[in-house]
Protein backbone atom coordinates (compact mmCIF):
# COMPACT_ATOMS: atom_id res chain seq x y z
CA UNK A 1 0.00 0.00 0.00
CA UNK A 2 0.90 3.55 -0.38
CA UNK A 3 2.49 5.05 2.76
CA UNK A 4 0.34 7.91 3.79
CA UNK A 5 3.58 10.29 4.16
CA UNK A 6 2.95 10.33 0.56
CA UNK A 7 0.09 12.98 1.48
CA UNK A 8 0.17 13.50 4.94
CA UNK A 9 1.83 16.90 4.88
CA UNK A 10 1.98 20.75 6.14
CA UNK A 11 -0.40 22.26 4.29
CA UNK A 12 -2.65 21.96 1.11
CA UNK A 13 -0.64 23.40 -1.92
CA UNK A 14 1.87 21.02 0.25
CA UNK A 15 -0.52 18.21 -0.06
CA UNK A 16 -0.84 19.28 -3.90
CA UNK A 17 2.83 18.99 -4.50
CA UNK A 18 2.94 15.61 -2.80
CA UNK A 19 0.15 14.27 -5.39
CA UNK A 20 1.55 15.82 -8.05
CA UNK A 21 4.85 13.98 -7.59
CA UNK A 22 3.57 10.73 -7.48
CA UNK A 23 1.43 11.09 -10.53
CA UNK A 24 4.36 12.13 -12.64
CA UNK A 25 5.62 9.28 -11.03
CA UNK A 26 3.42 6.82 -11.80
CA UNK A 27 3.17 8.29 -15.42
CA UNK A 28 6.30 8.06 -16.35
CA UNK A 29 6.23 4.21 -15.86
CA UNK A 30 2.99 4.18 -17.65
CA UNK A 31 4.54 6.05 -20.50
CA UNK A 32 7.56 3.54 -20.56
CA UNK A 33 5.38 0.64 -20.83
CA UNK A 34 2.83 1.92 -22.92
CA UNK A 35 4.81 4.37 -25.42
CA UNK A 36 7.92 2.24 -24.95
CA UNK A 37 5.76 -1.23 -25.51
CA UNK A 38 2.92 -0.03 -28.68
CA UNK A 39 4.59 -0.38 -32.25
CA UNK A 40 3.04 2.58 -33.79
CA UNK A 41 4.34 4.78 -30.77
CA UNK A 42 7.86 3.43 -30.39
CA UNK A 43 10.37 5.23 -32.56
CA UNK A 44 8.71 8.99 -31.19
CA UNK A 45 9.02 7.81 -27.55
CA UNK A 46 12.78 6.65 -27.91
CA UNK A 47 13.30 9.67 -29.96
CA UNK A 48 12.63 12.11 -26.96
CA UNK A 49 15.46 13.20 -24.45
CA UNK A 50 15.00 13.01 -20.54
CA UNK A 51 13.51 16.33 -20.26
CA UNK A 52 10.62 15.82 -22.72
CA UNK A 53 9.70 12.59 -21.12
CA UNK A 54 9.99 14.22 -18.07
CA UNK A 55 7.44 17.27 -19.22
CA UNK A 56 5.05 14.08 -20.62
CA UNK A 57 5.29 12.78 -16.75
CA UNK A 58 4.02 15.88 -15.34
CA UNK A 59 0.44 16.15 -16.70
CA UNK A 60 -2.59 17.03 -14.63
CA UNK A 61 -4.19 13.71 -14.95
CA UNK A 62 -3.61 10.03 -14.46
CA UNK A 63 -2.23 8.48 -18.08
CA UNK A 64 -4.22 4.80 -16.90
CA UNK A 65 -7.70 4.50 -16.98
CA UNK A 66 -9.07 2.54 -13.87
CA UNK A 67 -13.05 3.17 -15.60
CA UNK A 68 -13.90 4.99 -12.74
CA UNK A 69 -16.66 6.98 -13.71
CA UNK A 70 -18.10 3.64 -13.94
CA UNK A 71 -19.64 2.98 -10.52
CA UNK A 72 -21.16 -0.31 -11.23
CA UNK A 73 -17.41 -1.68 -11.92
CA UNK A 74 -16.56 -0.09 -8.34
CA UNK A 75 -19.35 -1.05 -6.31
CA UNK A 76 -17.74 -4.24 -4.63
CA UNK A 77 -14.64 -5.94 -5.21
CA UNK A 78 -14.29 -9.61 -7.74
CA UNK A 79 -15.51 -11.87 -6.04
CA UNK A 80 -12.86 -14.61 -6.07
CA UNK A 81 -11.64 -16.75 -3.03
CA UNK A 82 -8.20 -16.44 -1.76
CA UNK A 83 -7.45 -19.51 -3.07
CA UNK A 84 -9.45 -19.52 -6.61
CA UNK A 85 -7.06 -20.67 -9.02
CA UNK A 86 -7.77 -18.29 -12.44
CA UNK A 87 -7.03 -20.42 -15.40
CA UNK A 88 -3.87 -19.47 -17.82
CA UNK A 89 -5.93 -18.64 -21.09
CA UNK A 90 -8.20 -16.36 -18.36
CA UNK A 91 -4.96 -14.54 -17.34
CA UNK A 92 -3.15 -14.17 -20.48
CA UNK A 93 -6.97 -12.91 -22.40
CA UNK A 94 -7.14 -10.21 -18.96
CA UNK A 95 -3.25 -8.97 -19.06
CA UNK A 96 -2.17 -5.36 -19.27
CA UNK A 97 0.66 -3.73 -20.94
CA UNK A 98 1.22 -2.42 -17.42
CA UNK A 99 3.11 -4.75 -14.76
CA UNK A 100 1.62 -5.73 -11.39
CA UNK A 101 3.49 -3.50 -9.12
CA UNK A 102 2.80 -0.65 -10.94
CA UNK A 103 -1.36 -1.67 -11.00
CA UNK A 104 -0.75 -2.09 -7.22
CA UNK A 105 1.17 1.61 -6.88
CA UNK A 106 -2.40 3.12 -9.21
CA UNK A 107 -4.95 1.37 -7.48
CA UNK A 108 -3.45 2.34 -4.19
CA UNK A 109 -3.59 5.94 -4.80
CA UNK A 110 -7.08 5.62 -6.02
CA UNK A 111 -7.87 3.91 -3.04
CA UNK A 112 -6.06 6.49 -0.87
CA UNK A 113 -7.64 9.57 -3.14
CA UNK A 114 -11.45 8.22 -2.82
CA UNK A 115 -11.35 7.90 1.08
CA UNK A 116 -8.85 11.34 1.36
CA UNK A 117 -9.17 13.52 -1.79
CA UNK A 118 -12.36 12.96 -3.55
CA UNK A 119 -11.48 16.25 -5.56
CA UNK A 120 -8.26 15.25 -6.19
CA UNK A 121 -9.67 11.77 -6.71
CA UNK A 122 -12.12 13.63 -9.11
CA UNK A 123 -9.63 15.98 -10.99
CA UNK A 124 -6.47 13.32 -11.12
CA UNK A 125 -8.42 10.14 -12.22
CA UNK A 126 -12.33 10.99 -13.00
CA UNK A 127 -13.08 9.18 -10.09
CA UNK A 128 -17.27 10.08 -9.75
CA UNK A 129 -18.62 10.40 -6.44
CA UNK A 130 -20.30 7.28 -6.53
CA UNK A 131 -17.49 5.10 -7.88
CA UNK A 132 -15.13 7.11 -4.56
CA UNK A 133 -18.41 5.73 -2.14
CA UNK A 134 -17.56 2.31 -3.31
CA UNK A 135 -14.02 2.21 -3.50
CA UNK A 136 -13.21 3.68 -0.49
CA UNK A 137 -14.81 1.37 1.13
CA UNK A 138 -12.37 -1.61 -0.18
CA UNK A 139 -10.10 -3.10 1.88
CA UNK A 140 -6.05 -3.43 0.88
CA UNK A 141 -6.09 -7.17 0.37
CA UNK A 142 -9.42 -6.62 -2.52
CA UNK A 143 -6.96 -4.15 -4.45
CA UNK A 144 -4.06 -6.59 -4.71
CA UNK A 145 -6.75 -9.22 -5.56
CA UNK A 146 -7.76 -7.09 -8.35
CA UNK A 147 -4.45 -6.26 -9.65
CA UNK A 148 -3.15 -9.58 -9.87
CA UNK A 149 -6.97 -11.46 -11.27
CA UNK A 150 -8.08 -8.48 -13.68
CA UNK A 151 -5.23 -6.48 -14.62
CA UNK A 152 -7.24 -5.73 -17.42
CA UNK A 153 -9.35 -3.43 -15.59
CA UNK A 154 -6.45 -0.97 -16.02
CA UNK A 155 -4.70 0.42 -19.12
CA UNK A 156 -3.16 3.25 -20.70
CA UNK A 157 -5.65 6.35 -20.70
CA UNK A 158 -7.43 6.01 -24.06
CA UNK A 159 -4.97 3.71 -25.85
CA UNK A 160 -7.51 3.34 -28.52
CA UNK A 161 -6.95 6.67 -29.80
CA UNK A 162 -3.46 6.71 -31.52
CA UNK A 163 -3.11 10.06 -32.30
CA UNK A 164 -3.79 11.23 -28.76
CA UNK A 165 -1.17 9.33 -27.92
CA UNK A 166 1.01 10.49 -31.06
CA UNK A 167 -0.04 14.08 -30.62
CA UNK A 168 1.27 13.96 -27.04
CA UNK A 169 4.92 12.28 -27.78
CA UNK A 170 5.09 15.09 -30.69
CA UNK A 171 3.83 18.12 -28.60
CA UNK A 172 6.35 16.79 -25.71
CA UNK A 173 9.46 17.01 -28.08
CA UNK A 174 8.36 20.88 -29.15
CA UNK A 175 9.93 23.52 -27.97
CA UNK A 176 6.80 25.57 -26.71
CA UNK A 177 4.92 24.04 -24.22
CA UNK A 178 1.58 24.98 -25.53
CA UNK A 179 0.81 22.12 -27.75
CA UNK A 180 1.12 19.73 -24.58
CA UNK A 181 -0.99 22.08 -22.38
CA UNK A 182 -3.52 22.32 -25.04
CA UNK A 183 -3.76 18.06 -25.08
CA UNK A 184 -3.47 17.91 -21.10
CA UNK A 185 -6.73 20.88 -21.01
CA UNK A 186 -8.54 18.66 -23.66
CA UNK A 187 -8.18 15.79 -21.43
CA UNK A 188 -9.22 17.28 -18.42
CA UNK A 189 -12.05 18.30 -20.11
CA UNK A 190 -12.86 14.82 -21.49
CA UNK A 191 -12.42 13.22 -17.61
CA UNK A 192 -14.49 15.70 -16.14
CA UNK A 193 -17.59 15.10 -19.32
CA UNK A 194 -17.11 11.46 -18.15
CA UNK A 195 -17.50 11.95 -14.74
CA UNK A 196 -20.70 14.22 -15.36
CA UNK A 197 -22.25 11.11 -18.08
CA UNK A 198 -22.00 9.32 -13.99
CA UNK A 199 -24.17 12.22 -12.74
CA UNK A 200 -26.31 12.19 -15.38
Amino acid sequence: MLESSYFVVGSASAAGAALDDLLAELNAEILEAHAGSAPALQLQWRALGASARLRLAHCPFLLADLGLPRPALWASPPDLAVHEAVPLRALLANRSVLATPLLRRVLSMAWYLARHNRVGARIALGMSASCASGLASWRPMDLDTLAERRPAWIRPRWEQHLDFWQGLLSAAGQDSPRGLERLQLWGLQKLAAEVRRDID
